[in-house]
């Protein structure tokens, strides 16, 4: 295990380093800490908008209405999201547990899948951190209920479900987690446990539908085939009955973890395909994702198939929970479609890359030699597509931070314009023009053509 994080140190502090000199966006960042200093933090435990999550503005709020200087609240609120993606890698380790050379190279895989995903990547901007949170949460409630149940492993996970719902909706992913662990037998989860996040649910479901009068048909652009609707033009199409662009978009939600594709509901690397312009990274990404989903879905047959009657190892746990965990994402995201609401099935997509990838090597070692060799080379291009991905996600967030600095250069007089009523935006957005300007903020890295068109970016 420890090898692993050795191994996998390089790209994830790095990452880090990078999140952490990035700039905040104007564009985004500056409206919630409006919000969070305008409004009494006991106002966000009212369900009254369709994008409810509590807990995060409120853990927002604690930090920016601090004593300390800006400098201090701003690093805050930037370690909120590194210290989730630190403890989700170690916990990716923890849940795999690597022994022997074998598993390690499985388990450096499953952490360059973690870090490479589309679901994981789209989640990096500052400081949108909630679902970085609901990530980290999941495995460790994974964690407790693969082992033996006590008191307070039991009040952990409750509180811990509670606490990825309350950061985000997709949180509700765990609850459907826990309960297939239980009838799956996991030792940790009880039927108490499952009853007392039953009536959550329930008691959340209906504050959350005494506002759904509110809510709009369509919240955001949505995707379809190749080009994407605004919301008028969608409800104009779809409004009389929507089911059918909501299944679509859940769809694609959950073909975005499994294959990279399509984006925000549309097909953006098969359209380039068709149109001659793909680029390397394009193929990796398709390529590596399908590669790694069929090994997975083989390997899910096979452990389902040879699976005592009555008895469920984790690794069969794992094929129920990435298959639950993928449902209930494409459900969450049925409004519209975007590669960030997979993020709650990823981290079950790297831990069945574990062990299907483990399984593919140990298959493939005892094959005769040709095979052998086939097998080999074919797991080594898989891993090294990967790790290009997880490398590329480095430079995914080197171009947002590129990207944040040019909105504070170009968009500020434009946004006094637009905002001169609103006195607590325009101090807020004076106060931290250093930080958007500041020279050393990250910039894409200037690598030899060939590798930048090899690990790309969205």
């Amino acid at each position: 295990m420890a090898g692993v994080l050795l191994v996998m140190a390089p790209v994830v502090v790095t990452l880090c380093l990078t999140i952490w000199q990035s700039p905040f966006p104007v564009s985004e960042a500056v409206a919630l800490f409006e919000d969070v200093e305008r409004r009494p933090v006991t106002s966000f435990l009212t369900p009254d908008t369709s994008y409810y999550r509590p807990l995060f503005h409120m853990t927002l709020s604690a930090i920016w209405n601090s004593s300390e200087p800006l400098e201090s609240r701003l690093a805050s609120i930037k370690l909120l999201h590194i210290v989730p993606i630190l403890l989700a890698v170690v916990a990716l380790a923890g849940c795999v547990r690597p022994s022997g050379a074998l598993e390690a190279a499985a388990a450096i895989v499953a952490v360059a899948v973690l870090v490479g995903s589309p679901g994981f990547r789209d989640n990096l901007e500052i400081p949108l951190s909630y679902t970085i949170v609901g990530m980290l949460l999941a495995l460790l409630v994974w964690i407790l209920v693969n082992r033996e149940r006590t008191l307070w492993s039991s009040a952990a996970i409750v509180a811990l479900t509670l606490m990825a719902i309350g950061f985000k909706e997709q949180g509700l992913v765990l609850v459907s987690i826990v309960v297939a662990a239980w009838w799956m037998g996991a030792p940790g989860a009880s039927r108490g446990i499952v009853a007392t996040l039953a009536v959550v649910v329930a008691a959340y479901a209906l504050a959350r539908l005494q506002w759904a009068e509110r809510w709009p048909m369509f919240e955001q652009a949505v995707g379809l085939g190749f080009r994407e609707m605004e919301p008028p033009e969608a409800m104009a199409r779809f409004g009389a009955f929507p089911y059918w662009i909501y299944a679509y978009s859940g769809a694609s939600t959950i073909a975005n973890v499994l294959f990279s594709e399509p984006t925000r509901g549309m097909f953006q690397i098969v359209n380039d395909i068709m149109l001659g312009r793909t680029r390397l990274w394009q193929i990796n990404h398709l390529l590596s994702s399908a590669g790694l989903t069929i090994i997975i879905l083989w390997w899910g047959v096979t452990t389902l198939r040879n699976r005592a009657a009555n008895s469920w190892s984790p690794e069969s746990r794992t094929v129920i929970a990435l298959a639950v965990a993928l449902v209930a994402c494409g459900v969450l995201s049925f409004n519209y479609s975007r590669d960030r609401l997979g993020g709650m099935a990823v981290p079950f997509y790297a831990m069945a890359a574990f062990y299907a990838v483990r399984t593919a090597a140990t298959r493939t070692a005892h094959a005769r030699r040709w095979s052998c060799v086939a097998g080999t080379a074919a797991l080594m291009l898989l891993s090294l597509g990967w790790q290009a991905r997880a490398v590329g996600t480095v430079e995914s967030v080197r171009l947002i931070s590129l990207r944040s600095q040019v909105g504070w250069l170009s968009e500020l007089p434009q946004r006094r314009q637009e905002f001169a009523e609103r006195g607590v935006y325009l101090r807020l957005m004076d106060s931290m023009i250093e930080q958007g300007l500041d020279s050393a903020a990250p910039r894409p890295t200037r690598y030899p053509e060939w590798a930048r068109r090899a690990l790309g970016t969205r």
